[in-house]
């Protein structure tokens, strides 16, 4: 991370969520998850809220610790990126986070209606709202309710694992560009591409992580 220019800061615990995931020779995938995390109880340092205010975009990752930043991530008065990931249109858990969003992402496995859903997302105050669709590519819905739909870059699957992670850097950071909607979702889509042809999340990582460094 440090070599790709990023500044990683830890906070007071370096615990994360684990899970499973089993793949199909098919890149088809059912994730297991074995432990979450708690939020945590220590004082947020000044920091971190130091780095909320000053960001361009706050993304939070769909956890109980994300929750409890909320109210401070919302009195940064920074745009909000979520991804709610396979959202079924009615859990709780995920209301706050898209409440407070800007941006919000997901994909179609369990909404009947993701066209619907997205537009709710901007009826609620989202600038623009994306559900990705697999082979079908994706579909976002902006402030306008203007429709925009990208295809999936053709890439012989290898493995879908972080295929959605890196559709969402991809448009992320096609925006922190400049780029208009349209523009930076075929950015996603062929961040996500990069991810599906490797064994890992990405290609820079196959021969470090064959020889064991990782």
């Amino acid at each position: 991370m440090a070599a790709a220019g990023i500044d990683v800061r830890w906070g007071p615990s370096t615990v994360t969520e684990r899970h499973l995931n089993l793949m199909t020779r098919a890149g088809e995938r059912v994730s297991l998850y074995l432990s979450g995390v708690s939020a945590q109880t220590a004082e947020v340092p000044d920091d971190v809220r130091t780095v909320m205010t000053d960001a361009e975009i706050v993304v939070l990752d769909l956890a109980a610790e994300s929750l409890r930043l909320l109210p401070l991530v919302k009195a940064s008065g920074r745009p909000v990126w979520v991804d709610v990931h396979d959202y079924d249109g009615e859990a709780e858990f995920h209301r706050p986070f898209l409440d407070a969003a800007d941006a919000v992402f997901c994909n179609a496995d369990r909404l009947t209606d993701p066209v619907g859903f997205l537009r709710s997302c901007v009826a609620s105050g989202a600038s623009f709202a994306v559900c990705t669709l697999g082979a079908d590519g994706a579909v976002a819905v902006d402030r306008d309710g203007q429709t925009h739909r990208v295809d999936a870059v053709p890439v012989d699957v290898v493995d879908t694992n972080g295929a959605g992670d890196a559709f969402f850097a991809g448009v992320l950071a096609a925006r922190l560009a400049g780029a208009a909607l349209p523009q930076a979702l075929a950015s996603g889509a062929s961040s996500a591409s990069t991810a599906l042809g490797t064994k890992h999340l990405h290609p820079i990582l196959d021969a470090v992580v064959d020889v064991g460094v990782l």
